[in-house]
């Protein structure tokens, strides 16, 4: 079932950059410094397509998060962006409060991690939603909203937007959460980890959900099975860092020994039990030489200890280079 589109308004277009048919989101560069000193992202270059679904996976503090926001604007003011981070044709590192929130909805749309601490509990369901279009200025709500509701599983929509957050369940309120960011029909949708609270079962859902409501979507995913089968491609970070892109369809195994490792370390039914990644990840403000990897890869030579390896062929491994 697809959802109906929303025509765009000559007034809608005139708020957004230009998005072309092949590249919404395209980023270069792009290195994050906390206030502390941290480097959150040490230069990643990533691209998303039109009409496609990239997922961005790893362990905790690899920079996903971080990513993200950097993509809609949401960084804490103490951090300093350098690279690029451009929406279609426009430039969007440096831009203004008031700029991003002209964008925000109408040009990217962003679900966040947990829909009940993204609502006010004292508020109905239908106070965040119409939030939507009235931080826009729109007093009515687009036609097609409760059509929105109704074909993502929300149902008699009208009645329950009328609700407390509390008394609906993760799923469909992080369904809500999904129609809010979309009810533009944005080109992109930037969903930081939309599932973590959820079971396997409404986690399958709202990620069906979300590719349905977007027509690209960047995904922080920590589920590594969810990712291959809700994307078109997978993109795995560690250490601030992009050490290999590949399609979610590429049968064998991947090719960088961290992608190895997650994939070991995910349970699956019937595969025995999964094997543990041993050792830490370097934090942010770890100052690194050569590959960040290496201290954790029983493949490691000299060279990955003294020169950092860059993402050639779809990754960042001197090994896999060297073949």
């Amino acid at each position: 079932m697809k959802l109906r589109r929303r025509t765009t308004s000559n007034r809608e277009a005139a708020d957004g950059p230009r998005i072309d048919a092949e590249s919404v989101l395209s980023i270069r560069g792009l290195r994050i410094t906390y206030g502390n000193g941290g480097m959150a992202l040490r230069g990643v270059d990533l691209e998303v397509r039109s009409g496609e679904c990239v997922a961005l996976v790893g362990e905790s503090g690899s920079g996903k998060t971080t990513l993200a926001r950097a993509v809609v604007g949401l960084l804490p003011r103490s951090a300093r962006a350098r690279g690029s981070v451009r929406l279609g044709e426009r430039e969007m590192l440096g831009l203004s409060d008031r700029e991003w929130r002209k964008l925000r909805g109408r040009t990217v749309g962003f679900v966040s991690q947990d829909p009940f601490a993204a609502c006010d509990p004292l508020r109905s369901v239908g106070h965040h939603v119409e939030e939507s279009w009235r931080v826009h200025g729109d007093r009515r709500p687009p036609a097609n909203h409760l059509d929105r509701l109704a074909e993502l599983g929300i149902p008699h929509p009208k009645e329950m937007l009328r609700d407390r957050p509390h008394q609906w369940s993760g799923g469909m309120l992080q369904r809500a959460t999904t129609v809010a960011a979309s009810m533009y029909d944005p080109p992109l949708l930037v969903a930081d980890e939309p599932t973590s609270a959820l079971d396997a079962e409404l986690a399958d859902g709202v990620l069906t959900s979300l590719r349905r409501a977007g027509r690209s979507v960047l995904l922080v995913c920590h589920d590594l099975d969810l990712a291959a089968k809700h994307s078109d491609r997978i993109a795995v970070m560690y250490a601030g860092r992009i050490v290999e892109e590949r399609d979610s369809s590429q049968p064998g195994q991947p090719r960088h020994p961290y992608s190895r490792a997650l994939l070991a370390a995910t349970p699956s039914g019937g595969g025995g039990l999964p094997r543990e990644l041993p050792g830490t990840a370097p934090g942010p403000l770890e100052v690194l030489q050569g590959c960040a990897f290496a201290g954790r890869c029983t493949h490691a030579g000299d060279l990955c200890t003294i020169s950092t390896p860059m993402l050639v062929d779809d990754v960042a491994c001197h090994m896999e280079h060297s073949r």
